[in-house]
């Protein structure tokens, strides 16, 4: 699941049990915010996937036992998370320790050549959404009529919302992977910027 010239940085017994077992390993996450100022804006939703389990946690219910749940995995998969749910999670859970390994699903597809953001690629490689067109502004005003109005509607468009955001990690992963399979890790890093975050 994992390229391999990702792992080579990691002690030799975690390459073998990533090799052997990734899914007890692996984290799949996706934060949701208020906005995108760290500093002002609160995270609304952490979801995650781990062991082919969706899970979300959710300010003002159990948003706490996020940090919990993430810091119980060495390696987390992200799609931008290096410019946006890395520093919004250091910034909410000052003491939750860093991955072992971060894998940003962005650099790693800037290195294969292509651009664009999670929904640009999940249409490219043909993921389907039952939130096709909704954006992380929309996730922001859902936000806002559950906590307005308690619209329990908005709240469950929202967390479908998140969950196909954190499912559609993995394939994006594992074709990455396969398409990997014949570059070296030299000529990835020959195209410049950082692939783990």
């Amino acid at each position: 699941m994992i390229p391999d010239f990702l792992l080579a940085e990691l002690p030799e017994s975690m390459i073998r049990v990533l090799r052997d077992n990734p899914e007890g390993y692996v984290i799949f996450l996706d934060i949701e915010t208020e906005g995108l100022s760290r500093e002002r804006n609160g995270i609304t939703v952490l979801g995650t996937m781990a062991r082919g389990r969706y899970r979300a946690f959710v300010a003002g219910f159990n948003l706490e036992k996020g940090a919990e749940f993430l810091a119980a995995y060495p390696v987390w998969v992200t799609f931008g998370g290096t410019r946006f749910d890395l520093p919004f999670l250091r910034a909410r859970f000052p003491a939750l320790p860093p991955p072992l390994l971060h894998i940003d699903l962005e650099h790693l597809y800037r290195r294969l050549g292509y651009r664009g953001g999670l929904k640009k690629l999940e249409e490219r490689f043909g993921l389907v959404r039952n939130t096709r067109g909704l954006t992380g502004y929309d996730a922001v005003k859902l936000w806002q009529r559950w906590k307005r109005e308690r619209d329990r509607a908005a709240l469950r468009r929202l967390l479908l919302y998140n969950r196909e955001d954190v499912t559609n990690l993995k394939p994006l992963l594992e074709r990455a992977g396969r398409m990997l399979k014949g570059f070296t890790e030299r000529n990835l890093r020959s195209r410049g910027g950082a692939i783990a975050g």
